[in-house]
């Protein structure tokens, strides 16, 4: 436990700024629980059939009511929330690219390690132990599909610096435009029937208010904020939620299911920014019980040990999944049981079990590429940082759109990792030489939320 980040001795209150030890245990708290909620709702909803020829693949909550469970359960607005409140208080008036690579000297490395593992020992090794090549294709196209975070952040990160000074002018008032914006590319694209693709200019508007709010919090924002107007907030959220639900078009389930006609989640919609209006004002609700709750030391260390490893535990607890899943079909040569059904409910503690133990021995692993601590480079050439940071994007849309498992040398899973190393480079000859001033080293432990 000696790896662990060190808990402050005292929190401050509510936004009055980063603890001593730089870190903001609300914070840590709201990112280790979105991270166990997206492990637990991913290994909830599998149903997965091998017909001799391919997998079938679909989700236990598509049936009956399943999609009331997303509703609180899709908890990407609060790890948004938490990149935020991070991207505040790790600031630096040094310019992008350096602020960018700091984000990036803690973020990439575990990223890197689980492309490669995939492309280079994981499909390789299933397709050696006998696994179908369809079903290792299947999975080693599903794997990076979460990727998808990652790429967001990137983004988020790359605008950062412009946001920090847009909110010192204009505060949570930054909201309205970002949030009026997706509005309206949604009604182009509902009321107006523009072009699908459209909706993808959502992936900043929509995610980037919960990011928005992140600084408003850090920054005490809503320090002043009565409960009972938490609680309308959240209220009026849920119920304008509703009736978008069933006025439609937008699907009642707030994460993708097989057989829906369109997502929440792909391109985003503003339905995702009413999640955001209610998940934000509960967690800041019960912030005072959690922080008393993090007094405890074994629940202090606990969160501490999760949002150490947060992207660790992020990345690889698929693949623990589709290891299970493959042990079952193709080693016990067993179907997996019908969703909900008693054979289903019978077997949840041994599924969730055993994917408890296989993350563990992932996270024991390749965690200790996320716990190094990160190398904080000096100020850069802007020209290489931004041309890196492109090719980085392209790399990690490359590999999310079509997979880890190379079957082509001259494949765009090559042409992603050609990129990816090209884009490491250029970031690493954006430094500045050795000699350069030293006072753009910024504060480096905050760079852990």
């Amino acid at each position: 436990m000696a790896l662990l980040t060190p808990l402050p001795a005292k929190t401050p209150d509510h936004g009055a700024g980063v603890p001593a030890a730089g870190r903001d245990r609300f914070v840590d708290a709201v990112r280790a629980f979105g991270t166990v909620v997206v492990m637990l709702l991913h290994w909830l909803i599998p149903v997965v059939a091998w017909d001799g020829h391919g997998l079938a693949i679909g989700n236990a909550l598509s049936s009956g009511q399943g999609w009331l469970v997303t509703w609180p359960l899709q908890v990407m607005p609060l790890m948004f929330f938490a990149a935020g409140a991070a991207a505040w208080w790790s600031r630096s008036p040094a310019g992008p690219v350096r602020f960018l690579r700091r984000r990036l000297g803690r973020l990439l490395p575990p990223v890197v390690a689980f492309v490669l593992a995939w492309a280079v020992v994981l499909a390789p090794a299933a397709l050696a132990l006998g696994v179908p090549a369809a079903a290792v294709a299947r999975g080693a196209s599903i794997a990076p599909q979460l990727l998808w975070f990652v790429a967001v952040y990137l983004l988020l990160s790359l605008v950062t610096p412009w946001l920090l000074r847009a909110f010192h002018r204009y505060g949570l008032g930054l909201i309205l435009p970002f949030a009026g914006a997706a509005v309206a590319i949604d009604g182009a694209r509902f009321l107006l029937g523009g072009p699908s693709w459209l909706g993808y200019l959502n992936v900043l508007f929509v995610w980037v208010v919960p990011y928005l709010l992140g600084f408003g919090y850090a920054d005490g924002r809503f320090r002043g904020v009565s409960r009972r107007a938490l609680v309308a907030v959240a209220a009026a959220s849920v119920l304008v939620l509703a009736l978008l639900v069933a006025a439609g078009p937008y699907p009642a389930s707030m994460v993708g299911l097989p057989g829906d006609t369109m997502s929440n989640m792909n391109p985003p919609t503003i339905c995702l920014l009413l999640v955001t209006g209610f998940q934000l004002p509960l967690a800041l609700l019960v912030r005072g019980p959690v922080l008393r709750a993090l007094a405890y030391r074994p629940v202090g260390r606990a969160v501490a040990f999760v949002q150490a490893r947060s992207m660790t535990l992020y990345l690889w607890h698929l693949t623990a999944m589709f290891v299970l899943i493959g042990a079952v079909l193709f080693g016990l040569h067993r179907q997996l049981p019908e969703a909900w059904s008693a054979d289903w409910w019978a077997t949840r503690p041994l599924w969730y079990g055993v994917l408890i133990a296989l993350t563990a021995v992932l996270v024991r692993v390749f965690g200790r590429v996320e716990l190094r601590a990160p190398r904080v480079p000096r100020s850069g050439r802007a020209i290489a940082g931004y041309a890196g940071i492109g090719c980085l994007l392209a790399a990690l849309l490359l590999v999310i759109t079509t997979g880890t498992m190379i079957t082509d040398p001259f494949g765009p899973q090559t042409v992603a990792l050609l990129l990816g190393a090209l884009g490491g480079t250029l970031l690493v000859l954006s430094r500045r030489p050795a000699g350069a001033t030293s006072a753009a080293r910024g504060p480096g432990r905050t760079l852990q939320h």
